[in-house]
């Protein structure tokens, strides 16, 4: 009988050996480093304004998850994104850092491809605003994570009157936050979170958003034009 007992509680551990998750808790900088050696990855990412955009969306835990997202960039890889099966999604989600944003950059980089991006990324690398508002790192990593309608939409509103106007996503989902008020609030916990990039400060700064939306308010972006969502606290 004893004998028994030891062997269904040896088969117990191990069946939970095999459901546990190798989670790390990692810093903004960890974060940075690896967005740093991601192969390639579009540079306008390779930031600390991404980093701190990905300690917002999972808190620095790479087993986050929720009913879509997973891992510590909230990679959408349930039935409205990526449609990875449930072993594949185990498998990420327990896997270390730097192979979770490898396995993250194919997804990011589709939305570095839309105009709103591209149209943003020129203005960050010359320095030069959009009618008087500054792109910044958190700008372009707001632009990758709210996804391609959305930026387009915020970035036709600066370059026609200076300011990001409102969230739109043409689903139907409108009002709270813009690619300008996030990412001034990405780029605000970067200057925070002490990171660097190559031995040196992430380009940031910030340009406060001409609407009156504030960090905290935030819908989520429509699953088909982001490859992240929010976590519940954000949303």
């Amino acid at each position: 009988m004893v004998l028994r007992l030891v062997a269904l509680l040896t088969s117990f551990i191990y069946l939970d050996a095999l459901t546990a998750f190798a989670c790390e808790t990692v810093t903004a900088q960890q974060v940075a480093d690896a967005l740093n050696n991601a192969q390639g990855l579009q540079s306008g990412l390779k930031s600390c304004s991404m980093a701190a955009m990905a300690m917002i969306e999972s808190g620095g835990n790479t087993c986050a998850h929720n009913a879509c997202c997973v891992g510590i960039l909230q990679l959408n890889l349930g039935p409205t994104g990526l449609e990875w099966s449930q072993g594949a999604i185990d498998a990420y989600r327990n896997a270390d850092l730097q192979t979770q944003v490898d396995g993250w950059v194919q997804t990011a980089n589709s939305n570095t491809s839309s105009w709103g991006y591209q149209t943003l990324l020129a203005s960050y690398s010359a320095d030069s605003p959009i009618d008087g508002y500054k792109v910044t790192g958190g700008t372009l990593a707001a632009c990758e994570q709210f996804g391609a309608v959305v930026c387009n939409h915020n970035v036709q509103s600066l370059q026609s009157a200076g300011g990001c106007g409102s969230y739109t996503d043409g689903a139907g989902h409108t009002g709270g936050q813009t690619v300008c008020s996030w990412g001034q609030h990405a780029d605000q916990q970067a200057a925070n979170q002490n990171c660097t990039l190559n031995g040196s400060k992430s380009k940031g700064g910030t340009s406060c958003p001409t609407n009156s939306t504030t960090p905290g308010t935030i819908i989520s972006p429509s699953p088909g034009n982001a490859p992240v969502s929010l976590p519940p606290n954000l949303a």
